[in-house]
């Protein structure tokens, strides 16, 4: 049975390309929507070294109380950015599938130690 392919896949990148990005266990401590917004979820994640705000458009599929104490995998040296007016120093993975009009945030297993590196 042949596969559909969903969505063009990128260019391949060198190893040295994916060992510059920074892959680590993140809890969620807080979690709460964005007024401004109808998309953006407003994280507050423990990667081990402190606390950082991660924004992120999952609004539509997750309830604040559904994220918080969970572990996830957040890129955490991606340079910060500013959305709705709110710093978000990283951002978390998900699998995006709009053909389900769902979303699926990758959750870490529970015995994962905060701030550990994904490699």
């Amino acid at each position: 049975m042949e596969r559909e392919i969903l969505e063009e896949r990128k260019p391949e990148i060198e190893l040295d390309d994916f060992q510059k990005l920074d892959f680590r266990v993140c809890q969620v401590i807080a979690c709460e929507e964005v007024v401004k917004s109808r998309n953006f979820l407003k994280l507050t994640v423990d990667d081990g070294q402190g606390q950082r705000t991660i924004m992120s458009t999952i609004r539509s599929y997750y309830k604040p109380e559904d994220l918080i104490g969970k572990k996830i995998i957040v890129l955490v040296n991606l340079k910060p950015h500013k959305f709705c007016n709110i710093l978000s120093e990283g951002m978390l993975i998900a699998v995006d599938m709009p053909e389900q009009d769902d979303c699926k945030v990758l959750f870490a297993d529970d015995s994962c130690p905060i701030g550990h590196a994904i490699s």
